[in-house]
């Protein structure tokens, strides 16, 4: 039995894949001559015949199966005989029949049409080469772990961290070359921190001709990568980091995690839509975070109304429900006042107007949690109403101790959190008073086990590795599904392409935007969850 580290080494170190699908021989099936207007662009009407597959019909318009796909949301990856589709329209010196009724006006457009919507060509004869760098760690596996009766399948399983990234990745390569008959030249590179494998890697007279490389993940390693695919005009992909900086002054970084400025759009949104009649409390886990607490500031001061008129009759079940609880306290209080919004409200006044509203001010306040109290908060919170809390911190300890005291503020002023940069790490530690608060918080990835595509995901991973997907598999599948149907469509474009392009993924979006001409592309996409009666949802607020 060969040991394990030679496995490995033969089936990824030095993977060079030539991948490519069986030939098929396309129908002689003549090209529709329906033509019709949808959403006022130009499609061939094309009935499926019995035993044609997607690729002949893609064949026979000169199209590319994701263009098929594309205009048609119903289809999956296969079509039945009587099936009618929308096929792009491509030729204008054809004669146009709509309902046997000719029709001139659409080729005036075609042009124009073909230039704005419709994709590059698929290239079959062309070879795809593409580099995926990801830390394996082969010399650290312990030798007496490579000496256990266990499946090859286990083994693969078990001894990586990012072991799962890759084996995602290659179900959308199996997918690609099986569903589009893409010529692929794959090379996996074992790259860490080592700079000797960094080193080795560059030094590959193969990667210089590379159309895509994937990886490294750790910082350092990808930016002496960059610096050689920068030299070498090769897109670069960064798949693990938030860090913006990268892709300033580099246009041939593609990084696909959002950063936390993109985040900022999503909270002015949810803001303006849900917040803006609410007292609002910043908390800062210290200074370090003070860039982006002067940003949230400043969007809620620009998206709060000044005063929230209150329904008196709502203000009297509150201070009825404080006085009835003062009594059995018997703690001494003024029948006639309450304080409530760092105001005091004149309850008679109230009373003898409950069809009225009281206007109070909505007030918003920062807290640097390194220095002050929330003590000071009581001063200022409403219970009347709803006050929301916007923290920005990254600790554990700092989310799990703010996390309790909100909660113990919330018994006697009602409460709402939304939490920053990115909390999804630490729900499973805290669902329950992430749940009392309605919590809302960001997460770039979102998995519904509910869909087709992520039920089918599973089931082929479930297939292959003989375990089940953890998060990072659908993040690699997600990058894999991506870059290669974009090379796919825009060759030696895809830079260009990029960010125009969009495809469905597992459980997030990328949506790619460069802040200049001389930037990189980053992904802006950002996931928004709420827990709500116990559940937690997606939101979406664009």
């Amino acid at each position: 039995m060969k040991a394990f580290r030679t496995i490995l080494s033969s089936m990824l170190i030095c993977l060079s894949i030539m991948i490519s699908a069986p030939e098929m021989k396309a129908q002689q099936t003549l090209k529709s001559q329906i033509v019709t207007e949808y959403d006022g662009k130009p499609y061939y009407i094309h009935t499926v015949q019995k035993k044609q597959s997607l690729k002949d019909i893609a064949e026979i318009y000169d199209v590319t199966v994701y263009e098929i796909l594309k205009e048609n949301k119903d289809v999956k990856n296969s079509v039945k005989a009587g099936e009618l589709l929308r096929i792009p329209y491509k030729h204008k010196e054809e004669v146009v029949v709509v309902e046997d009724v000719v029709v001139d006006t659409i080729m005036n457009d075609t042009t124009e049409y073909v230039e704005e919507f419709i994709l590059p060509s698929f290239d079959s004869e062309r070879l795809y080469k593409v580099a995926l760098m990801m830390p394996l760690y082969l010399e650290q596996i312990d030798d007496a772990f490579l000496e256990a009766e266990v499946s090859n399948k286990q083994l693969l399983a078990k001894p990586f961290s990012y072991l799962h990234f890759y084996e995602g990745f290659m179900i959308a390569v199996d997918s690609m070359v099986s569903q589009y008959d893409m010529k692929l030249d794959l090379k996996v590179y074992d790259v860490d921190q080592d700079t000797n494998k960094v080193v080795s890697a560059i030094n590959d007279p193969w990667l210089v001709s590379a159309d895509v490389i994937v990886g490294p993940f750790h910082v350092k390693a990808f930016e002496r990568v960059m610096a050689f695919a920068t030299e070498n005009d090769i897109l670069i992909v960064n798949p693990m980091t938030n860090r913006d900086e990268l892709v300033i002054g580099n246009r041939n970084v593609v990084k696909v995690k959002p950063s936390y400025r993109y985040q900022m759009h999503k909270l002015e949104s949810l803001i303006r839509d849900k917040y803006t009649d609410n007292n609002v409390f910043i908390l800062a886990e210290d200074t370090n975070s003070m860039d982006y607490v002067n940003m949230i500031e400043e969007i809620v001061l620009e998206n709060i109304n000044p005063y929230s008129l209150v329904p008196n009759k709502h203000i009297m079940k509150v201070v009825k429900k404080h006085q009835d609880a003062w009594m059995i306290e018997e703690v001494e209080f003024n029948e006639n006042e309450y304080q409530s919004d760092n105001v005091i409200l004149n309850v008679s006044a109230i009373k003898q107007a409950p069809d009225d509203s009281t206007m109070l001010k909505n007030q918003v306040m920062f807290y640097d949690y390194s220095i002050d109290s929330l003590n000071k908060v009581k001063k200022i919170a409403s219970s009347i109403r709803n006050n929301l809390f916007i923290v920005y911190g990254e600790n554990k300890v700092f989310a799990t101790e703010i996390l309790n005291k909100i909660n113990i503020l919330s018994g006697e002023y009602p409460s709402k959190l939304i939490a920053l940069p990115d909390w999804s790490k630490f729900d499973r530690l805290f669902n329950e008073n992430l749940m009392k608060l309605n919590t809302v918080f960001f997460d770039d990835e979102y998995t519904d086990y509910d869909t087709y595509s992520v039920g089918n995901f599973i089931c082929k991973f479930r297939n292959n590795y003989g375990t089940e997907p953890k998060d990072i598999a659908y993040h690699g599948f997600n990058i894999g599904w991506y870059f290669l149907n974009a090379l796919m469509n825009y060759g030696d474009d895809i830079e260009i392409g990029i960010t125009s392009y969009s495809i469905p993924l597992l459980n997030t979006k990328y949506d790619f935007e460069r802040r200049s001409s001389d930037d990189g592309a980053e992904n802006t996409y950002w996931n928004l969850y709420q827990y709500i009666d116990y559940e937690k949802k997606l939101l979406q607020y664009e």
